[in-house]
Order: C-alpha cells, then sequence, then structure tokens
C-alpha cells in the first residue's frame, strides 16, 4: 500500500460520507477509502497500514463500530478521528474510545494541515518514538498516552490526575482561561474552576466510575480566567484508568455556553411574559390548530389549557368553546392581511361571553406568520377592552349632557326666566299682582328645570357598585319624595334585584312624576292609579313594570319619547324620561314602551333585571 519503503499507508474509513480528500493533506502518505466499517478488517489484514483515519459525527455513531473493529485486529495499530462538524460529546467519547487523535474541522482554521499532523504523531506515538515522561510511571504512561488526542483536538481539553492537578491541556483550553501554555501544568483544578463546579465534576467522575464502564457525563461547570472572569461551560468528562482499571485521572473537553446561558435567559424571560401578561396569547398553524398559548386563554374560554392545544378552530367552534362570530372575524382578518402588501397586524373586536356569564368585549391583533413567503399560521394577541370600551361610551354620554346642559341653560330657562322678568316689569308699571302669579309659575318651572339638570349630573357616575335592593321598599320610598296629589301606588312584588339603589328610586321618581303630571283621566276626572310589578320570561323573573290608568301614551310619540329635547306638557324640554334612559342603560337593562294591562294608560317595561323572589 505504501509508495516507499519510509511513508506510512493510511486507510480512510469514511463512516460519515464525508469524501474529505485526505491525500492531498498526508504528505505522500498513501491513501486506501473505505466506507464500511466491515472493510476496515480486509483492508488491515491485506495492507498492514500504519494508520487509520475513521470519520463519525454522533457520539454514539458508526464511527464506534469502525474503531472496535480496528482494535479487534490490531489492538495497537492507531486510531484518528475526523469529525467533520464536531462537539465537545463526540470529543469526550473519543476519549472514552481510546482514540490516538481527535480533529474536529468545523473548529479548525487548517483542518487539512491538523489532520497531516494529527497522523504523523498518532504514528509516532504507536512506534514508541516520544520520549518518556517524568513521574509515576503507570500514571505518566497513561496520561501521555492521552497527550497525542489533546494536543491535536481543536476544541479545549485537559487532563487531570487523580489528584485533580493539571497535566496536560490544549492551545485552545489556555486561550479559553487566559494563562499561558504551560502555567497551569501541575496545579490543581481548583485554579481555574469554582469549588460549586468542583464539586459538580466530582460527583459526575465518581458516578462513571460506580458505573464499572467507559462512558462520559456532561455536566455544566463555570470557569474563572486569568482574568477573574466567570464563564459559564459545559465539561464532557471521562475517567482515565490504568491497564488494570484502577482510576488514574480524567479528561474534559469543554464547550463555552455563554451564549446559550444568554439565549435561555432570553427564553426564560419570554416565558415569564408570556405566561404573566393579561393578555391571550396564541399560535396557530396553517390549518386552524392551535400550536400554543398561555394560561390567561383558560379563564377567557373556560377550558384547561392543554385541551385547547391541538385542536383545530372548527372544533373549539363545534365545542361552543369560540363563537361563530369571533371564528368568523379571525378568518376574515387573515384573509384580508393575505390579499394585502404589509406586515402589520389587523386588529378587530369582537364579544365573547366568559365562563362566568358575563359579556367582554377584547381587541384582537392578528399577525401572520410565514417562510419563504409560504404561509405558516398566526399569532394573535387577545386583550380585554370591555372596561375601556365602557369609559369611552361613558365620555361619549358626558359629552351629549354637556350638550343637553347647554341647550336646557341656553333655551329651556331663558323662556321661564324672560316670562318672569316680563311679568315682573308689567306688576311693577301696572300694581297689576295677576302678574306676579305668572311670575311664580315661571319661578316654579326654573326650579323644576334645576332639579331635573342636577338629576342629569347624577348620570355622569356610572354605575359600579350594585347589591341586591328591596323593590317594594325602593318603589315607596320614591314615591314619598314626589308630590303625587291625590294619586295611587300599589307595589304587587316584595322581591329584589340587583342595581344601584340610589338611582334605581331616582327612576321610579321620574316615571311617577310622569304618571303624575300625564295621567289624569279627564274623563272619570279620577286621579291616576300607579301600579308596580314582576316581569317573567318564560315563567322566570326577567324585570319589573311601572304602569298607570291615566290616557296613555300615543304610538306614534313612544319612539322619540326617551330622547332629551322632547317636548313636555309645559312646552319645555323634557329632561325626565331621558334620565329613565340612562339609568337603565347604565344598568345593561332595557327599556319598552306599552299599554297598561286594561288597553289604557302607560306602561314601562324594564327587562334584562337580576330578580330574586322572595
Amino acid at each position: 500500500m505504501t509508495t516507499d519503503d519510509t511513508a506510512p499507508g493510511v486507510v480512510v474509513a469514511d463512516l460519515a460520507d464525508t469524501a474529505f480528500d485526505l491525500g492531498t493533506h498526508l504528505n505522500g502518505d498513501a491513501v486506501e477509502r473505505v466506507v464500511t466499517a466491515s472493510a476496515i478488517r480486509r483492508v488491515i489484514v491485506d495492507t498492514e497500514p500504519d494508520c487509520v483515519v475513521v470519520t463519525g459525527e454522533a457520539p454514539d455513531g458508526a464511527w464506534r463500530r469502525g474503531v472496535d473493529t480496528v482494535r479487534a485486529v490490531d489492538s495497537t495499530l492507531p486510531v484518528v478521528l475526523v469529525a467533520p462538524d464536531g462537539s465537545e460529546r463526540l470529543a469526550a467519547a473519543a476519549v472514552e474510545a481510546d482514540v490516538a487523535a481527535y480533529v474536529n474541522r468545523a473548529a479548525e482554521s487548517d483542518p487539512g494541515g491538523r489532520l497531516a499532523a494529527a497522523v504523523e504523531a498518532a504514528v509516532g506515538q504507536g512506534s514508541g518514538d516520544r520520549p518518556a515522561r517524568s513521574g509515576s510511571a503507570a500514571e505518566d504512561t497513561r496520561i501521555d498516552h492521552y497527550r497525542t488526542l489533546v494536543e491535536t483536538a481543536g476544541d479545549p481539553m485537559y487532563v487531570l490526575d487523580a489528584d485533580g492537578n493539571l497535566r496536560l491541556y490544549n492551545d485552545a483550553m489556555a486561550e479559553r482561561v487566559g494563562y499561558e501554555d504551560a502555567d497551569l501544568v501541575g496545579e490543581s483544578v481548583e485554579r481555574f474552576t469554582t469549588a460549586d463546579s468542583l464539586a459538580t465534576a466530582d460527583a459526575a467522575i465518581e458516578r462513571l466510575l460506580a458505573n464499572g464502564g467507559g462512558t462520559h457525563e456532561t455536566v455544566e461547570i463555570d470557569l474563572l480566567t486569568a482574568a477573574d472572569e466567570r464563564v459559564p461551560c459545559e465539561v464532557s468528562l471521562a475517567p482515565v484508568r490504568d491497564d488494570d482499571g484502577a482510576f488514574t485521572g480524567s479528561v474534559g473537553v469543554i464547550r463555552d455556553i455563554t451564549d446559550r446561558r444568554a439565549r435561555e435567559r432570553e427564553l426564560e424571560r419570554d416565558k415569564r411574559i408570556f405566561e404573566t401578561v393579561p393578555d391571550v396569547i396564541f399560535a396557530v398553524d396553517a390549518d386552524g390548530i392551535v400550536e400554543t398559548t398561555n394560561e390567561r386563554a383558560s379563564d377567557v374560554f373556560g377550558i384547561d389549557r392543554a385541551d385547547l392545544i391541538g385542536r383545530s378552530y372548527t372544533d373549539l367552534l363545534d365545542a361552543d368553546v369560540v363563537g361563530r362570530e369571533a371564528v368568523d372575524r379571525y378568518l376574515e382578518t387573515i384573509a384580508r392581511l393575505l390579499d394585502s402588501d404589509t406586515d402589520a397586524p389587523g386588529r378587530f373586536e369582537v364579544t365573547l361571553t366568559t365562563p362566568d356569564g358575563r359579556d367582554r368585549t377584547y381587541e384582537v391583533h392578528v399577525t401572520l406568520r410565514s417562510i419563504d413567503g409560504e404561509f405558516r399560521g398566526t399569532v394573535g394577541v387577545m386583550r380585554d377592552i370591555t372596561e375601556r370600551t365602557r369609559r369611552e361610551a361613558e365620555l361619549e354620554r358626558q359629552n351629549e349632557r354637556l350638550e343637553r346642559f347647554a341647550s336646557v341653560v341656553s333655551h329651556d330657562l331663558r323662556n321661564p326666566l324672560e316670562v318672569a322678568r316680563g311679568r315682573l316689569e308689567l306688576a311693577r308699571e301696572r300694581g297689576d299682582d295677576r302678574h306676579l302669579e305668572h311670575v311664580d309659575s315661571a319661578i316654579d318651572r326654573m326650579e323644576t328645570i334645576v332639579d331635573d339638570l342636577l338629576a342629569l349630573a347624577r348620570q355622569g357616575t356610572a354605575v359600579q357598585d350594585t347589591q341586591l335592593v328591596r323593590l317594594d321598599r325602593i318603589a315607596r320610598s320614591a314615591w314619598e319624595v314626589v308630590d303625587t296629589g291625590e294619586a295611587t301606588l300599589t307595589v304587587a312584588s316584595d322581591c329584589t334585584v340587583r342595581a344601584d339603589g340610589s338611582r334605581l328610586q331616582q327612576l321610579f321618581e321620574n316615571c311617577f312624576r310622569n304618571s303624575v303630571e300625564h295621567g289624569d283621566n279627564d274623563a272619570t276626572s279620577s286621579p291616576v292609579s300607579v301600579r308596580v310589578g314582576l316581569l317573567a320570561d318564560d315563567g322566570r323573573p326577567d324585570g319589573f313594570y311601572v304602569e298607570d290608568d291615566g290616557p296613555g301614551i300615543p304610538a306614534d310619540q313612544r319612539d322619540q319619547l326617551f330622547e332629551y329635547g322632547t317636548a313636555g306638557s309645559d312646552g319645555g324640554m323634557g329632561l325626565g324620561l331621558a334620565i329613565v334612559k340612562d339609568i337603565v342603560d347604565a344598568h345593561d337593562w332595557r327599556i319598552r314602551v306599552a299599554d297598561g294591562t286594561a288597553g289604557t294608560g302607560a306602561r314601562f317595561e324594564i327587562t334584562g333585571v337580576t330578580v330574586r323572589e322572595q
């Protein structure tokens, strides 16, 4: 196989299928390439090479079978392991396999030169050319066995003796810790690591020795550099044994994991953000399958997070976990984004009913996920904007009230004020006290308008704190503060309702005042009768009503009845029933006008109320 009497022959077992051209790097050595472990035996027997180069990738890859095959044919034949893209685990596995040298091509600026040097050193080591070393003969011989492996490795590597003193380390290790090539030889490992890291490594070696085999273990430690910097590292450890199997030291291969630790911290931070933000965050693939979401989704949809992940939106729709409106809006948003040229997220609002039965409004932001222009799904964020929406609605109502205030002050108060001023001047000029009666009436009108304005101002506070209150007690309290004359009140229910008691009484006051002022029966000249009772929907209490037996409200006037500006009986701007509507809206109730039960009179029905019968 050799080209002359002095050049060694090399067998390349390319078990990683790298097709690495070794012939140009081995100084004229005759090279024969094989690609299977079974072919190694035949070539070694036929050609008697001086070295075998085995390529390998995974720590437990096919290269191990190649090394075992070499050992079975000739236990003294040196083996060099070449890794196309190595790792500290593979380097530790090389120690375990007792190869003569290890070359990590990815870690070398000149992998061909490193390979040639490694083959030359391995052949020299196998021929016994290396001089003897001082120290314990058995220990030195065994540790020196690793010299070529350590020096040819591109990864930071070191060898400790049984007492934990540094015997060998390579240039990569020296560069990593910041010492000169010989500064650490003979020093304790404590010089370049922490006490906690040393305890971790010792425990790993003890586990390996207890196993009785030649396996390696990878642990995380901190290196201490010459500049007293702490560098997080991952070290793959393997014990060194003599021919009798006794422990004589250890070999370590180091990998700097500073960047990985930083990424892990970032991932942990992102995970904390992901789990603790009050918004729902979700990722859905291109087929509509939920890939992940945070725990907040469980609170919103009333289903465990584990039951959400892996299900399609159609499954969730069929199971009533999400509603049709939400799915339709989501799909519409995706279609719009796919048709647009912008990378900006889409946005829509949707109202969902939460597990506790409340309607909540959510703002949903949807961003497309794509790889090389291919749609891969979406990432979405759902934010509860219920309170914001309520504040915006309240602000809008307040702005409307300001406009109404301006209208009332500029128009309704000015009219009776002008009447009073004119009648007062006439009374002064003519001495006729009958004009003062009109002044008194105008003052009464202004007092009513002022009271209504104060009531309107109180509507600016949204209902925040509701409690169960007795409907009959609130109604009777309202009746007592209204000038009802000879009118009568009947309360047909003693149930409790959930409401703001003060605002509910104000509602009754305005309804009662409206009945008394407009409800006198001209045909019979009898005072109006007012009744308060309970409403039911399919047999379940759903609200209450206020009705009278007066002349009623024409059907063509009912649509405008609750609008600000509807004329009252005295020609002024009507505020009372508009205030009633505000109170109803503030409670999220509903109100409608109907005929009384006898076919006459006005009936106000308030529904959507939480009612508990006694």
